[in-house]
Order: C-alpha cells, then structure tokens, then sequence
C-alpha cells in the first residue's frame, strides 16, 4: 500500500502525505479464497477493504453489479455510518486486501483534519439526498 492508494479512497482523498501516510499503519492485510464472501449484503459493516491482488464481484439482491480488483476499495461507509451493508461481496479469486476496521478509524479519524470530517458530512449527507 502507499500514499496514492490511500488517496484513491474519497473520505481520504484531501489529505496531505503526511497524515495519508499515517492512516496507512492502521491498515491490516487479510486473505481470502476463491468463493469466499467477504460480507453479506444486509451485515453490520465493521470497516473497509482495498484489494492488492484478486477480484470480487458485488451483488445487490441477487444480482451482480459490478467487478472490482487490484488498487480498488469497497465498504468505507461502515468507517463513516453505522448501516448494514448494501451489497454482498464475493471472491472471483484468491483475493490479498488491506482491511481498515471502524475501530481502527475511530482512533486516528480526529488526527486526520477536518477535510475527513467534511468528506464525512458530504457523504453522508448524499446518501440521504
């Protein structure tokens, strides 16, 4: 992971290297096999993904929506809202992500600046719209 995959997420896209730079050490790498669900649309999100190397395919109410792979990231809303999961997310392949947990992001998000804050608010707030 570096600084521009950090940057490539929209809840940390304003900030500076430095405090991009920070974030990247909350990050933790998980692994998961071809077929795996990696969430089930309607669970509890508990924190976001950004995938190294693999494919998921994302499903809402049965249907796939689209396909996601490397430097690609889904699930930040959890780190941001306390909602169930929109869609369901499946491995097309052995899949290596970054995973970010809304535990993890409680600690640090105060540090990171008011342009977290502010991207917060806005997404939230087009959620709703």
């Amino acid at each position: 992971m570096d600084i521009k995959f950090i940057k490539q997420i929209p809840i940390f896209s304003h900030l500076d290297d430095l405090k991009a730079g920070a974030i990247m050490g909350a990050f933790q790498m998980k692994s998961f096999a071809t077929g795996d669900f990696i969430f089930q649309q309607g669970d509890v999100g508990t924190g976001m993904y950004g995938i190294i190397f693999g494919e998921v395919e994302v499903i809402r109410d049965d249907e796939v929506i689209a396909k996601l792979g490397s430097n690609d990231f889904f699930g930040e809303m959890a780190l941001i809202a306390d909602e169930k999961r929109s869609a369901t997310i499946k491995a097309l392949s052995d899949l290596s992500v970054f995973y970010l947990s809304k535990e993890a992001f409680d600690q640090i998000k105060d540090d990171l600046g008011p342009e977290v804050r502010q991207e917060v608010l806005r997404r939230i707030s087009e959620d709703y719209k």
